[in-house]
């Protein structure tokens, strides 16, 4: 059996591969019309965010028994297709569900002590005291829009640190821990004082945080979005900071980005990041949030795990 794999992964997923007695091939460049007949031979496949999986590209794989993707979404996969070739689909949300966890943290605590702001004017020669008067993370109301994995794990790292927690996840119940409280997103919105989005991208969350979301707070919000770009109209974001509905946004995902996650945007930069960019208030970085050494091996080990256990299972029933 052969595993192809389409971008570069962590030494501990190759090892597991070949001990589970898979031959190895490794392409993470070609481009997918120049696939030689040999690769539609193998039985894995392995893949982050390079390409988009579609159901043409599937349909050339007739021996493909599992796809296992090195992060925490499945969007760039044709699922339906995939489950009518009876293929198993795997990700690794808990690999680097800490990290994830971590960097939102770390972006609501430089927001609520404007450290962004304070380290540039400072650089500046300006010294300026009470203009920075940060905010107490444990004075505030959290709220986390899907209790998933990662929204599961930044909750418990909130709660732990003695923060008011609110949850909201369309399709879970019962499912909060200790002093958390799950409510609806009327409930969320009218408490908080921070939200963070923790959802899967699907046709369902495009454009989830758009006017309609940010004017349904009872009061300024700090916002973040570790998840998907795409979940936050940008244009509708702009106009929440710019009338002061939204204090301060992190966002470590933008709705510019490119499919592969590897560059921000292929032409001129959007008039709505332009004048993000210009804002002291928004904190961005380039899709990170999950991207840690640990996190690196912790996703290469439990695939690898995934991949073995999948595929022994698929070939138990063939």
């Amino acid at each position: 059996m052969k595993a192809l794999l389409l971008d570069d992964t962590h030494p501990f997923l190759e090892e597991a591969l070949i001990q589970g007695g898979l031959e190895l091939i490794r392409d993470y460049t070609r481009p997918l019309l120049d696939f030689p007949v040999s690769y539609f031979e193998c039985t894995v496949l392995v893949i982050r965010s390079r390409m988009p999986i579609n159901a043409k590209f599937l349909s050339q794989f007739p021996h493909l028994k599992v796809i296992g993707r090195m992060g925490a979404g499945l969007e760039n996969i044709d699922l339906s297709q995939a489950k009518l070739q009876g293929i198993t689909c795997i990700r690794v949300p808990e690999g680097n569900s800490r990290a994830v966890a971590e960097h939102a943290l770390a972006m609501l605590l430089s927001a609520l002590n404007h450290l962004p702001r304070a380290g540039v004017e400072v650089r500046k020669g300006i010294w300026l005291r009470e203009e920075n008067k940060g905010r107490e993370i444990h004075a505030l109301k959290v709220g986390i829009i899907g209790y998933g994995v990662m929204g599961a794990e930044f909750a418990r790292l909130l709660h732990a640190m003695g923060v008011q927690v609110y949850t909201y996840d369309k399709y879970r119940f019962d499912y909060t821990e200790g002093t958390m409280i799950e409510c609806s997103l009327e409930t969320l919105q009218a408490e908080v004082d921070v939200v963070s989005i923790h959802l899967p991208y699907n046709n369902e969350t495009h454009y989830f945080a758009d006017e309609v979301f940010f004017n349904g707070f009872a009061k300024p919000v700090h916002f973040i979005n570790t998840a998907r770009g795409q979940i936050t109209n940008t244009t509708a974001l702009l106009a929440a900071l710019e009338s002061g509905l939204v204090l301060s946004a992190g966002l470590d995902v933008l709705e510019y980005e490119n499919s592969s996650f590897t560059s921000l945007f292929d032409a001129e930069l959007p008039v709505a990041l332009s004048a993000l960019l210009l804002l002291d208030n928004v904190i961005i970085t380039p899709h990170i949030a999950g991207w840690t050494q640990e996190s690196f091996e912790k996703m290469g080990r439990d695939l690898g795990a995934k991949i073995l256990a999948a595929l022994k299972t698929c070939l138990l029933y063939t």
